[in-house]
């Protein structure tokens, strides 16, 4: 307990000198005035707070003796708890004033041991013989003691012990003559000797009490001279930083200097980034319209020119086989025209997104019709999942524009008699639509590749179908567009599976 309040009082002390600090002249406040004034004030209050705490067991006391019917002895209880209660209503009124007087404590001392002392003469009467000698009793006035402790007063404490040990043995005195002889040889140390010792156990608590405020004074004392060469040690840190000042203020400028440099050769880096992507966009724009598109009209324009100038020798079987290709490849150049027009209003921002909710199972039958000549021509089976009320968030023509392409794709390279699933799965708040094919697949190394702008992975179809790669791009940029993802898992030889993973538009 004893270190307790000195860790308490050494806290108080060090904030009251940092509160009394200044740099330019340190003044150090009063040790005597907190610790004797200061403290003793709040011990005064400590003591107020026990003397309620005895006057309500005192009353409880008082209460029990009434409910045993022990009117008398009830009453002769209750005079000096009244006067105890009395007292301490006209204490509390003093310290909520600030009007604490020196004399108070003594009188307060005095109070406190000597209405103590008779109401343990009032019970040694009408209860118990040899109460002004027990333990219990015993046990009250080192608490007393210790209240005058509180108020860091060597004269209030030794003033005291000594009312202590007065009172302790003027009681025991008084009422030894009427202690039954045989009830004394029953309870250990009641007799005169035993009441001397404890007599002489108090007189020792009382001069170890004595040496507690000097205890405390020199822990603070301790306390006060460390916290003096705190100060000083800050006052020199402070004018060695002020020597420092111009020197950290140019650090400072030259790491806001490099910070600004390094957000500079950042942006340069994410423009550079920037120019490289439309640099391999513009190259890959090139390629398809140099390569893929001259190729096509090349072709047809050979069809179209053999066609006339041996139109009358060709049979029907032959004319129809060049109307097929024909119309192969002007499909093929319409559907690359198409992708490229959206890409280039996406890129440029003037393709806006208008999102609404969609029913997969609706849209997907509806867009079965698109591809019935191709699925007929290749003898391929699109099953769409039934029985499933999933809804996505999207813009439906750009919803249209990506399963066009990724359906197409499958029908390309899936050979002919074989099947292609739609199949939709709910996780989390979105909803995954999977184009599975059984097709030829795509080969490990060119998995990560075919979403990649700047790389050429074009594949020919199983009826050698020629395709630019570019849907596939354009698919990812529509699908990001309407806060999807798209993931890829193909094996080579087995087929794959394009999974769209769109906002749901039902929320959890």
């Amino acid at each position: 307990m004893l270190f307790i309040y000195i860790n308490i009082f050494s806290d108080g002390i060090e904030n009251c000198i940092f509160e009394n600090k200044n740099l330019n002249s340190i003044e150090i406040m009063n040790i005597d005035d907190y610790l004797f004034k200061d403290e003793a004030y709040r011990g005064e209050r400590t003591a107020l707070r026990f003397r309620w705490v005895l006057i309500i067991v005192i009353f409880l006391f008082i209460i029990v003796t009434l409910l045993k019917g022990n009117y008398k002895e009830a009453f002769y209880a209750s005079i000096p708890v009244m006067i105890f209660l009395i007292y301490n209503i006209y204490l509390w009124h003093l310290i909520k004033t600030k009007q604490n007087f020196y004399f108070l404590r003594y009188f307060s001392v005095t109070i406190d041991t000597v209405l103590l002392t008779v109401h343990i003469y009032l019970n040694s009467i009408f209860f118990s013989d040899i109460a002004v000698s027990t333990t219990a009793s015993i046990f009250i006035y080192p608490i007393l003691m210790f209240l005058a402790v509180l108020r860091y007063d060597k004269k209030l404490i030794l003033f005291s012990t000594l009312l202590t040990i007065f009172l302790f043995n003027l009681n025991y005195y008084l009422r030894l003559k009427y202690i039954d002889n045989e009830l004394i040889s029953k309870v250990i140390s009641s007799d005169v000797l035993g009441h001397t010792f404890k007599s002489g156990y108090l007189l020792i608590l009382g001069l170890f009490f004595l040496k507690i405020p000097d205890l405390v004074y020199r822990f603070i004392k301790r306390q006060k001279e460390a916290l003096e060469r705190n100060i000083e040690i800050e006052i020199k840190l402070d004018n060695e930083k002020k020597e420092k000042g111009i020197l950290e203020k140019l650090i400072q400028e030259k790491n806001e200097l490099n910070e600004e440099l390094v957000i500079m050769n950042e942006q340069i880096a994410a423009s550079n980034k920037s120019l490289n992507e439309l640099v391999q966009t513009k190259d890959k724009l090139l390629s398809f319209i140099s390569h893929d598109l001259k190729n096509s009209f090349s072709t047809m324009a050979s069809i179209v020119e053999t066609t006339l100038d041996n139109f009358e020798e060709m049979s029907a079987d032959d004319i129809s086989k060049s109307l097929e290709i024909l119309y192969k490849h002007s499909n093929k150049n319409h559907e690359l025209f198409d992708n490229l027009l959206k890409w280039a209003r996406l890129q440029s921002g003037k393709l806006t997104v208008q999102k609404e909710r969609i029913e997969l199972n609706l849209f997907f039958k509806d867009l079965h019709r698109h591809f019935e000549n191709q699925l007929e021509l290749k003898n391929l089976e699109l099953k769409i999942e039934e029985n499933c009320e999933f809804l996505v968030l999207a813009d439906r023509n750009m919803l249209k524009s990506i399963f066009i392409n990724l359906i197409g794709n499958a029908i390309k390279f899936t050979p002919k008699g074989k099947k292609i699933n739609v199949h939709f799965q709910k996780k989390a708040e979105n909803i995954i639509i999977k184009i599975i094919d059984e097709g030829i697949g795509i080969e490990k190394e060119r998995i990560d590749k075919i979403f990649d702008i700047g790389q050429n992975v074009t594949m020919k179809g199983t009826e050698g179908e020629k395709g630019s790669g570019f849907g596939l791009l354009l698919c990812k940029e529509l699908i990001e567009k309407n806060n999807g993802t798209i993931e890829l898992q193909s094996e080579f030889g087995k087929g794959s599976s394009f999974n769209v993973i769109l906002p749901s538009a039902l929320k959890n």
